[in-house]
């Protein structure tokens, strides 16, 4: 049985810049208050072997009472989400409070993120063995 702690504070959104930005526009739709923290989370080089790195996080203060949805929109590997769910653990968000918010995933991503939080919720569309990449170069343009 999962026993959830009580949230007193809410709910709040953190984007995974720069892919989980383009999620920010809809959950502003739904939840016209809601605050929105943001985390800059890099694998050194492109190197997906090596562990992400966190360069930037801006948090709201009292994150550690709200319900989290992290935003991000695929999860290849789990590496990028897995030092994101760290960051917020850090932060003393209880995993039981933070749900990951995903268009695609792979069961390998969801293994990797959930062997080590078990507590946290994923939400995704689709869950296939190939996961499309680059999502925020497309959905901004960007890409060559």
């Amino acid at each position: 049985a999962v026993v959830s702690t009580q949230s007193t504070g809410g709910n709040c959104g953190v984007s995974v810049v720069r892919s989980g930005e383009a999620m920010e526009k809809s959950l502003r739709q739904c939840c016209r208050s809601i605050r929105i923290g943001k985390m800059l989370v890099r694998h050194e080089d492109e190197d997906l072997q090596k562990p992400a790195k966190v360069i930037y996080v801006k948090l709201p203060k009292d994150i550690a009472e709200r319900n989290v949805l992290l935003m991000y929109p695929l999860m290849n590997s789990g590496g990028t989400i897995h030092r994101s769910i760290r960051e917020l653990k850090k932060n003393a968000v209880p995993e039981d409070r933070i749900t990951i918010c995903t268009l695609f995933v792979t069961p390998n991503s969801v293994n990797t993120v959930l062997d080590d939080f078990p507590g946290v919720r994923i939400l995704t569309t689709e869950v296939n063995d190939d996961c499309v990449l680059h999502f925020g170069e497309r959905y901004f343009g960007t890409d060559k």
